[in-house]
């Protein structure tokens, strides 16, 4: 019978036996991590990698878009980093392993980093990614004159950097601090031996000392991925929500004032009238309904963006209140909560679970309340998907990437400050030569009952989007 010494952290209190069943309950997290989150996982593995494949359009690139797509990113690793413990452990009863067994030496080790350091790190990033939207999109609706300066490609590729490495920071210690081995113990009480995961402090943590370092550590969470950022969201939030009001009102006020007017031409020309004649009349150049659109585009996208930041704090308040809740019951030893701890675990579960399940429906809002993320995943669907191999597809794609439209962007992207067309860019619904061969493609596929069938399932599942949508989310779409 083959076993290990006992270690001798055992003797001098600088280790614990992990018990997961203890810290969460098996009757909550069986269903929820063990069948709910990889379903969950899988549907974000697929709105969110087509979230990034459109946002890595060429004609695409701009400055939102950026943070946008490190948003897409950094949820699907959230997801994804958690899932082969999940998978392992709870769907195919590695807890039985587990009770009955201990966990081998991989799963021991690699519990902590699965289960709750990588989740948190690509997590507090996505936050703080949101955090800086809202504070770009303020900037472009409260402060248009900061726009060339801060809201460029350039400095949202330094602010997304900037934000990993500082998610990484925070829970940088937590690799130096503690680490997880597994021990071959004999048990005298039962005559047999058992594997034990031992979660082992490391000298770091003996010099700074146990309760100065966890106090720190969790407190800095609290404050840094939980509190702060939904305090910040919440006033940003609310600022975009009084600005678009205000600008709604003063477009009502303009509308109703010009509509009193007697003698109004609106025209994209310019018209050619007697002097007598231009009295009375209020001549509208091309430039004007250009200017006119920009504004309607930057609106427009401010508040898809503002149901996308309301869409996380929905989720991430009650999360933020839960993991407060926790860390003060043990940090200052609350007894009423302590007398419910089992409770609190239950509720962890529920936010963990809540929190990837908000991330599918940023794909419903982009969808249902921008008509060029339609297009685009319309196309997708038709050329990628069901017709990878046409010919006529592969020259629309390419006049998508190198047609006027991307001309258009490039050429004012000089030096990466693409600012110009950052209004306009999800609800632009000027048509340019490839929709025509869009158009025109599309009816010649019509032709074939198989290829009708297929473009009907691009309609189907675009439509099954728009339909399952929210309401609130439709209204004053593009």
């Amino acid at each position: 019978m083959n076993y290990d010494d006992p270690p001798e952290c055992l003797n001098n209190s600088q280790c614990r036996e992990v018990i997961i069943n203890a810290q969460v309950p098996l009757e909550w997290a069986l269903p929820l991590y063990g069948y709910a989150m990889p379903f969950i996982v899988a549907m974000t593995l697929l709105t969110n990698s087509f979230i990034v494949l459109v946002l890595s359009q060429r004609y695409l690139r701009t400055p939102t878009n950026y943070v946008l797509l490190a948003m897409a990113v950094t949820e699907l690793l959230t997801g994804l980093s958690c899932l082969p413990w999940l998978l392992y452990y709870y769907t195919f009863n590695g807890y039985k392993t587990d009770i009955q067994y201990g966990l081998s030496q991989l799963w021991c080790f690699s519990f902590p980093y699965m289960a709750t350091i990588c989740p948190s790190i690509f997590h507090t990033a996505a936050i703080w990614l949101t955090v800086y939207l809202a504070a770009q999109r303020y900037i472009y609706i409260c402060m248009p004159k900061m726009v060339r300066n801060h809201c460029t490609i350039q400095r949202s590729k330094q602010a997304i950097i900037a934000i990993c490495v500082c998610s990484l920071s925070i829970y940088a210690p937590e690799f130096f601090a503690t680490y997880n081995n597994s021990y071959t113990l004999y048990n005298p009480r039962f005559n047999a031996t058992r594997r034990v995961c031992l979660r082992i402090r490391t000298k770091f943590i003996q010099t700074v000392g146990n309760d100065i370092y966890y106090y720190s550590l969790y407190g800095i969470h609290t404050l840094l991925s939980h509190t702060l950022p939904c305090i910040l969201l919440v006033c940003f939030t609310w600022k975009l929500i009084s600005a678009i009001s205000v600008a709604d009102k003063r477009h009502a006020y303009l509308i109703a004032r010009t509509a009193t007017r007697k003698y109004t031409i609106e025209s994209s020309e310019t018209l050619e009238v007697d002097g007598a004649e231009k009295k009375g009349f209020k001549l509208k150049s091309r430039e004007s309904f250009s200017e006119s659109k920009r504004l309607q585009g930057l609106k427009q996208n401010t508040r898809m963006l503002i149901a996308v930041i309301i869409l996380f704090l929905v989720t991430e308040i009650p999360a933020a209140l839960i993991f407060s809740v926790h860390v003060s019951a043990v940090a200052f030893q609350i007894t009423f909560i302590q007398r419910h701890y089992n409770v609190l675990n239950k509720l962890l579960i529920i936010r963990n679970v809540l929190i990837v399940m908000s991330y599918p429906f940023r794909f419903a809002i982009y969808c249902g309340m921008s008509q060029q993320f339609r297009e685009v995943v319309r196309i997708m669907l038709t050329h990628r998907i069901f017709f990878p191999c046409s010919k006529r597809a592969h020259e629309i794609l390419r006049s998508m990437h190198h047609g006027p439209h991307a001309r258009l962007l490039q050429n004012n992207n000089v030096g990466g400050n693409n600012t110009l067309n950052e209004p306009t860019q999800f609800s632009d619904d000027r048509k340019y030569p490839y929709d025509l061969q869009l158009e025109e493609w599309s009816q010649s596929r019509m032709t074939s009952p198989r290829n009708s069938f297929l473009n009907a399932q691009s309609e189907v599942i675009m439509k099954v989007i728009q339909t399952t949508t929210p309401q609130f989310l439709l209204n004053g779409s593009d």
